[in-house]
């Protein structure tokens, strides 16, 4: 794959976290949490490339997914907690994959036209569709709180992580 997803740190530690003095709204259903986690991502900084007189991507081009986490100070720092929360971010990482799949078959008449077309993988990819799986996941297992959902989505993910090709988790797109 011409795109390559990097994590920018996997397992994830306490150590990623930002202590909060206070508990963490979750922006989806505005609970009160003791920890919160999503993602950030960030491009190589290169341009476009030339593939038979049409415009692609970079090759090679590396996609960094970073922790966005934080933690508040006053809960148990727990390994059901931490897992929880690896889940979060681990879904970033499996929807950048998704998103570089889709990315390096893409060629344009002009370099122009590459940049909407990134904006709106990335929107579909690491906002909407990674959007949906979080808030589903927290849902379902309570945000953490259901230990059989809790094994099953960490089982799926497993799975999908295991899998490069991977373009579903539990029913849902990457």
């Amino acid at each position: 794959m011409a795109i390559t997803v990097v994590s920018r740190t996997s397992p994830l530690r306490w150590s990623d976290f930002s202590v909060s003095p206070t508990r963490i709204e979750d922006g989806a259903d505005h609970t009160l949490q003791d920890s919160y986690t999503s993602f950030g991502y960030a491009f190589e900084n290169k341009g476009p490339r030339a593939v038979g007189g049409r415009s692609a991507f970079p090759d090679p081009w590396k996609l960094t997914i970073s922790p966005n986490a934080s933690v508040f100070s006053g809960v148990a720092r727990t390994d059901a907690l931490l897992s929880h929360e690896q889940f979060h971010y681990d879904v970033g990482v499996v929807c950048a994959r998704a998103l570089a799949r889709e990315l390096a078959g893409v060629r344009t008449r002009t370099d122009a036209e590459l940049r909407p077309i990134l904006e709106k993988a990335i929107t579909l990819h690491l906002i909407r569709r990674a959007g949906l799986i979080q808030r589903r996941y927290d849902r379902e297992t309570a945000h953490g709180t259901n230990a059989a959902a809790q094994r099953r989505w960490k089982q799926q993910m497993a799975s999908v992580l295991a899998n490069p090709n991977a373009n579903m988790i539990g029913g849902w797109w990457l």
